[in-house]
């Protein structure tokens, strides 16, 4: 009993102090970084130096800002490696993650990536 009291009262602490918005950002920032890695996948033993930057930086990203500028390495790896084409499909999803995240001027419009 004490521990599910105590869940709720710090629970309903972080609700009022905004705690619970800064961890669903965190939640959201991590799941960004997890899908930039993941489309890293394959692009290793083609270019080692430009991935490990990537990896890197990806990796060590420390706020939504940070990802949102990596963007533009990983489009390049990927387009590298499967055309332009196919780097920008793959970041047209990557790139609806951040909306709400960052400022609605530097995301495309949903027509836009809809084509």
């Amino acid at each position: 009993m004490r521990k599910t009291l105590s869940s709720f009262t710090s629970g309903f602490s972080d609700l009022l102090h905004g705690h619970s918005s800064q961890h669903a950002l965190d939640g959201r920032q991590e799941e960004i970084r997890t899908a930039m890695l993941a489309s890293l996948a394959d692009i290793e033993s083609s270019q080692p130096d430009a991935f490990s930057r990537t990896l890197v930086t990806i990796t060590r990203a420390a706020d939504v800002q940070s990802l949102w500028e990596a963007r533009s390495e990983l489009l390049r790896l990927i387009s590298d490696r499967d055309g332009e084409l196919v780097a920008r499909k793959t970041l047209d999803g990557i790139t609806e993650m951040f909306r709400g995240l960052v400022p609605h001027n530097l995301l495309p419009t949903r027509r836009r990536v809809a084509r």
